[in-house]
């Protein structure tokens, strides 16, 4: 075979086992955290039971967050302990299960801060003895899932006496990212393969869909910023 077309040949192989970026998690926690955040679900009137459920809230939507930004790998996590520490005390006044929840998730995710590696650190490492690998994904996902599952549960609990399809759909919506999450839990051992991106995609899909019938929150939209807290805790 002439050597022009041995080239094409292995041009084409090479752009044939090239794959589109896996970004099934990723867009699945960017939605699931928006979706969290939701203060007008769980009372329209201030009081310290409300703002035990918003505490809770934006601690699960944090976290949401922080796992956006680690399904890609060697991504730097950005988590401000000072920002994220007054969410403990607020969701324990209306819950202590709430309390203990968030303040887990918050260990989780320092840990998960503490693995950041410094730029280009990998690239680095190729041509060494010891390769550097990026392992904050899965024991962020096996760490955090009791408490995600435990806010889930408080949030549900907390707008349980709430009756309005607003609190339902929000109730739907808590149940998706428990059912979600218990996905990634399970599948942690594989949770970078094919197969189960398209069973994350089943899921972000399931959480569009309840975007549909999910009343915009004035609250959020009246903020100086959109992100809020997770804005201040864990954006860069």
């Amino acid at each position: 075979m002439p050597r022009p077309f041995i080239a094409i040949a292995a041009v084409l192989l090479l752009t044939g086992c090239a794959l589109p970026p896996n970004t099934a998690l990723r867009d699945w926690a960017r939605l699931a955290s928006v979706l969290a955040d939701h203060p007008d679900a769980v009372a329209p009137a201030a009081s310290s039971a409300r703002d035990g459920l918003v505490a809770q809230q934006e601690a699960l939507a944090i976290y949401l967050y922080a796992l956006s930004v680690l399904a890609r790998e060697e991504s730097l996590l950005t988590f401000r302990d000072d920002a994220y520490a007054p969410l403990i005390p607020r969701a324990a006044a209306a819950d202590p299960a709430a309390g203990a929840a968030v303040a887990a998730l918050g260990q989780a995710l320092a840990t998960a801060r503490a693995g950041n590696f410094p730029p280009g650190a990998r690239a680095r490492s190729a041509g060494s003895a010891t390769v550097l690998e990026d392992l904050r994904l899965r024991p962020l996902i096996g760490a955090a899932d009791a408490p995600v599952q435990v806010l889930v549960g408080t949030l549900s609990r907390g707008t349980a006496g709430l009756a309005g399809p607003e609190q339902e759909t929000y109730r739907q919506v808590l149940t998706a990212i428990g059912e979600g999450h218990a996905l990634l839990k399970a599948r942690i051992d594989v949770i970078r393969q094919r197969e189960v991106s398209r069973a994350i995609l089943d899921q972000e899909d399931r959480l569009r869909r309840l975007t549909l019938i999910l009343q915009p929150d004035a609250a959020v939209g009246l903020r100086p910023d959109p992100a809020g807290l997770v804005g201040a805790v864990v954006q860069p």
